[in-house]
């Protein structure tokens, strides 16, 4: 499926219209849940990312192993993302 334009205005729906039948749809609730732990999971690699960049090393070690991670998830739940039909 074709997604949105990234300067889209309508980018605040929950949903998503398909340019050639015009159904909508929508990510599945897993795949919603998942979003939410890689924002988490970003928000604790930013932390690290800044108290590597202040403290040193260790914690930019730490950095990299917790962004070499996010980045395996993010590829994972991409992979596992799925559509459903869009309710009102």
């Amino acid at each position: 499926m074709r997604s949105r334009n990234f300067l889209s205005l309508n980018g605040f729906r929950s949903y998503r219209v398909c340019p050639d039948c015009q159904a909508k749809y929508t990510t599945d609730a897993c795949t919603k849940k998942r979003g939410l732990v890689i924002a988490a999971f970003a928000f604790i690699t930013l932390g690290l990312s800044v108290a590597g960049f202040l403290i040193g090393p260790p914690w930019g070690l730490l950095a990299f192993f917790a962004g070499t991670g996010l980045l395996g998830y993010t590829g994972y739940v991409v992979s596992r993302m799925s559509y459903i039909e869009f309710r009102d």
